[in-house]
């Protein structure tokens, strides 16, 4: 058993000999020079997270983990070492951080994981094999990036940053921090916001066939309406950025398509009386984003809410506690 291991911990270290190069100590957010380059495809692969003894590569990781934290609490440096695996065992992101003892915001921040409740299944992740927070140097692509940018875009990360490029994407790496109380709140929120007050509306048409009140025709309804009074102020369900901004449009009036996730998820508010955001400018959510009305095709005053993954309309009622 130990002449494996011997040959496992060759491996690793062999593996990332071609990934340094040179770092720049007196970097600060935003003006890397020369990070520390990390190819994920040369990352030495994890099959399985079961503590078998014969999973090998496994219990190396576990080791080194184990070896890290004695270092840090003898106020030694830590190997700062990456391993891959794809999440073909279907773990939760909670069952994943608990069976790698490693902290969630880790993970999360370095496989830029909006929350906890993200989907992982079948996902190749990074798994580092010490604690801290990735701070992303780019453009942040989810409302945790954007907290973490803002947050630490004053700090001087001189003083114990690491700068990674991993996989195209610009780091600084900030051992032993962790979340601050709002960064955990950002993080563990996933629920989304009603694009209008509870006490304001009641659901006029449902998600699905229905027979169209102009036409007669049946037509798939590829949102939901909520019938309101005019001028009702209307939210954005959840973080993103105002992707289209159309006015006086035959069908839907006044309306905007809010983006979410990078793009992987759209939601799109319609027959507008008032828009009061720009398009490409950042919203929060819950924010005012407009007002009901009955602009377009509209028999009422009413908002036509719509929710999108992958290009494909999911029914509203699915994602949102919605009274009927």
């Amino acid at each position: 058993m130990k002449r494996i291991r011997v040959v496992v911990s060759l491996f690793i270290m062999f593996a990332f000999i071609p990934l340094f190069s040179q770092q720049n100590n007196d970097a600060k957010l935003g003006s890397i020079k020369n990070p520390i380059i990390i190819e994920i495809d040369k990352l030495p692969q994890i099959d399985s997270l079961s503590p078998s003894r014969s999973n090998t590569i496994f219990r190396e990781y576990q080791n080194i983990i184990e070896s890290n934290s004695k270092a840090i609490s003898s106020g030694r440096q830590p190997e700062i070492l990456f391993f891959k695996y794809k999440n073909t065992e279907n773990f939760t992101f909670q069952g994943l951080a608990a069976r790698c003892c490693i902290n969630q915001e880790t993970l999360a921040t370095l496989n830029r994981i909006e929350n906890a409740q993200d989907d992982i299944k079948n996902r190749t992740l990074i798994l580092p094999c010490t604690n801290g927070i990735f701070v992303a140097v780019d453009k942040g692509i989810n409302s945790i990036e954007v907290l973490l940018q803002k947050n630490y875009s004053t700090e001087n990360l001189t003083k114990g940053g690491l700068y990674y490029t991993i996989d195209g994407v610009e780091f600084v790496f900030l051992q032993k921090v962790r979340f601050s109380p709002t960064e955990r709140a950002y993080f563990l929120d996933s629920a989304l916001c009603l694009p209008i007050s509870s006490d304001s509306y009641w659901v006029s048409s449902e998600f699905g066939k229905r027979r169209s009140p102009f036409s007669g025709q049946i037509k798939n309804h590829n949102g939901i309406d909520l019938a309101a009074a005019e001028g009702t102020p209307v939210y954005a369900i959840k973080d993103g950025a105002v992707y289209s901004v159309v006015s006086d449009n035959p069908e839907f009036g006044n309306y905007i398509i809010l983006s979410h996730d990078a793009g992987k998820m759209t939601s799109v508010y319609a027959h507008l009386s008032k828009v009061v955001v720009e398009q490409y400018q950042n919203v929060k959510k819950g924010q005012t984003i407009g007002y009901v009305g009955h602009t377009g095709m509209a028999t009422g005053s009413h908002l036509h809410f719509e929710i999108r993954k992958g290009g494909k309309a999911e029914d509203p009622a699915l994602r949102l506690n919605l009274k009927k």
